[in-house]
């Protein structure tokens, strides 16, 4: 009786003659010592396959007949007689042409340029066999991951339409169960006080809604959502009165009622208050007259903001800044020629004397001081229920006139302070600028470093990105077969703000959109190089617990290359615009913090690619602006408005208004001081960067 099976395996090419007996048998089952040993696979098999395409490795070499063959004879190569470095095995569900392309050649060649690697795909093996040193071979690895991944993401025939059997749910982890847990008795709890209590309470509150005209929905949230959280925390139950536009509370102690009364009072003060600030364009008291002139921006002057060349032409041109004359005695004698010939524009100078202020100027700082408590408090408190991002710094840099009077050439300090920078029409914007070199910054470096002036943070220099963007805020709507995919809307303006361990891994994210400057105080200092703003600016966070979401997934695949520079892949519902590599030095000096920060902008607009499919490597691309700038604020700003972040349902933050204004070392007069100080500071040790010598003609 023959053991032999019915159907033979064969290990030999699929041509090969019945006529060979025994090469169906398996050399590992010893007959008679006939065994014969297996041909010797290609040396690209006998490699060591990485951790990053053994997965695909596995999948490929289980369908490769079902895979279909890609014809193209011109991607055809003879790579089975040589030994690649490595090599990257196509995933059985995609097709090479979709992976590679339909102009291969084109794509191959824009991987190589851009990884500094050389591949061939080897049709025989369904492989790509890579060439190059490791960081070459990571990095085209990751370039293919990224076109299979943006593949899988339009990939909807493969989405399943019906319930179908698959694998059971895997056992969750202990961090996992204890959320889940966690999430459970909290819906629990909320459905506990939920509708009217079912036996007496021992304690009833009532709070009237002043307002009839607020949406309900607005104040209660979609099927009363808000009160649940309320409901939940306070462990009180609360209903809504129709007939009475009234919240009734009830609990069993004193302390619930009281407690969901804050929050209920709190959250319709959230919900009826609008966001109030404001802007206010303001003038250092000097310590003598002057008289002031506009001049044009000087040759190499960098705008207040990024735009495209032809823009930036434009506010080159039509910007000014403002200039001081003395306008006591001594002058120089083209200075009182100038002068004597626009008399007609100016004060009589012979009834002013040297270095005398008026009467109006002589209380600039005591006006400027009542502006900034005005506007700060006002925009501070409006925003204090808001779980949005805060933030309050401090800018130095150079007031550039937007929209100016044409009228005079010469204006008084009482002209400009009260006249010019009142008008509603007049606009204005602080150029950050200090310097477009490292080198530029030595002096302000060597004083913040000396030992007594300022004490140097250990985490110097940290690096971080911002991403300016287009994007929808959700994720797609499922696909229903034979039906149009519903319109989305117009797309919102995000930024992104992210930064990565020293490994690459991604670390601090969020992403977040309607970014306003609620506050924008400046002051023009024209005894000093320097002028400030003082900004309070507010963001909506976008969501981030939703991994489908455009942001959520083009963070996911966002990282650094070896140069730290970074590398990213666009996507049809996020579109990166503005990219900016954000490098700071931190110093805390006077109960303040130091920062100056090196700003590397890349207009991706302006990034010629061949293939939207690649990831956008910005190491081999200059930034097409590159600045530094220095800015002045508290730790104990950062802390107070970071409590923002973490309010729920009608909670309020700790700090107050006092805290801002009237603590024993913070308030307003103490502030200006203080900014006055630095600015005398950045005077004396930062000459200005269009006035510094060309290092080529040196």
């Amino acid at each position: 009786m023959s053991i032999e099976p019915e159907v033979p395996y064969n290990y030999a090419d699929e041509d090969s003659s019945d006529d060979n007996e025994g090469s169906w048998r398996d050399p590992h089952i010893l007959l008679g010592g006939n065994a014969q040993p297996l041909p010797t696979p290609p040396p690209q098999i006998t490699q060591t396959i990485t951790a990053s395409t053994r997965s695909n490795f596995r999948t490929s070499t289980r369908s490769r007949e079902s895979t279909p063959s890609y014809t193209d004879a011109s991607i055809v190569s003879d790579t089975g007689h040589r030994n690649p470095a490595d090599y990257w095995v196509l995933p059985a569900h995609c097709n090479p042409r979709d992976v590679l392309g339909s102009n291969y050649k084109a794509r191959s060649n824009e991987i190589q340029k851009a990884t500094g690697s050389f591949i061939e795909f080897n049709e025989r093996l369904n492989q790509i066999d890579i060439w190059g040193d490791n960081e070459a071979v990571t990095k085209t690895k990751s370039y293919f991951d990224t076109i299979v991944s943006r593949l899988a993401e339009r990939d909807t025939t493969s989405r399943r339409k019906t319930q179908k059997w698959g694998k059971p749910e895997r056992e969750l982890t202990a961090k996992e169960r204890k959320r889940a847990e966690k999430k459970q008795a909290r819906l629990d709890e909320e459905k506990r006080y939920q509708g009217l209590p079912a036996i007496s309470q021992n304690y009833h509150g009532i709070f009237p809604i002043p307002d009839a005209s607020l949406p309900i929905v607005k104040l209660l949230g979609d099927n009363e959502s808000y009160l649940n959280q309320i409901r939940a925390d306070c462990k009180a139950y609360l209903w809504y009165e129709p007939a009475n536009n009234v919240i009734r509370i009830a609990a069993d102690t004193l302390e619930s009622v009281h407690a969901a009364s804050k929050r209920i009072r709190n959250w319709y003060i959230r919900c009826s208050r609008k966001p109030e600030g404001g802007l206010a364009r303001l003038m250092q008291q000097p310590s003598q007259d002057y008289v002031v002139t506009f001049r044009t921006l000087p040759k190499g002057f960098v705008t207040f903001q990024y735009a495209d060349p032809e823009i930036e032409a434009h506010m080159l041109e039509r910007h000014r800044l403002l200039e001081a004359v003395t306008s006591g005695f001594p002058l120089g004698i083209n200075d009182l020629i100038r002068i004597e010939e626009k008399a007609n524009n100016l004060i009589d100078l012979n009834e002013r004397s040297q270095g005398t202020l008026s009467e109006s100027s002589s209380t600039l700082n005591q006006r400027n001081k009542e502006f900034i408590e005005n506007l700060l408090s006002r925009g501070l408190e409006s925003m204090r229920l808001n779980d949005w991002n805060l933030r309050l710094k401090i800018r130095f840099g150079q007031i550039c006139l937007i929209d100016y009077p044409k009228k005079a050439d010469y204006l008084t300090i009482d002209t400009i302070a009260n006249k010019v920078f009142r008008k509603k029409l007049f606009k204005s914007a602080l150029a950050p600028c200090i310097s477009t070199t490292h080198a530029g910054l030595d002096s302000l470096f060597g004083f913040l470093s000396s030992p007594g002036n300022a004490i140097e943070f250990s985490d110097n220099p940290r690096t971080s990105f911002s991403i300016t963007a287009q994007q929808y805020p959700t994720a797609a709507p499922a696909r229903i077969p034979g039906q149009r995919s519903p319109p989305r809307g117009d797309m919102w303006n995000t930024v992104t703000e992210i930064s990565f361990t020293d490994d690459g891994q991604r670390r601090l994210w969020n992403t977040m959109t309607d970014c306003t400057d609620l506050v924008d105080i400046s002051c023009a200092d024209i005894e000093s190089r320097y002028s400030w703003d003082l900004r309070l600016q507010y963001a909506r966070r976008l969501p981030n617990d939703d991994i489908n979401s455009p942001h959520e997934r083009f963070s996911h695949t966002l990282r650094v290359s070896s140069d730290n520079r970074l590398v990213l892949v666009t996507f049809d519902d996020y579109i990166p615009q503005i990219v900016t590599q954000k490098t700071k030095w931190r110093y805390s000096w006077n109960d303040y913090v130091v920062e100056i920060c090196k700003d590397e902008i890349w207009d991706m607009n302006r990034i010629e690619r061949t293939d939207r499919e690649l990831p956008v490597d910005l190491t081999p691309i200059k930034p097409h602006r590159s600045l530094y700038k220095v800015s002045l604020y508290k730790e104990a700003w950062v802390n107070r408005l970071a409590e923002n972040l973490d309010l729920k349902i009608g909670e309020a933050p700790s700090w107050t208004l006092r805290d801002f204004f009237a603590s024993n070392n913070e308030d307003t007069r103490t502030l200006m001081c203080t900014v006055k100080k630095f600015s005398d500071i950045l005077n004396s040790e930062v000459p200005l960067y269009w006035e510094a010598p060309d290092p080529s003609l040196v």
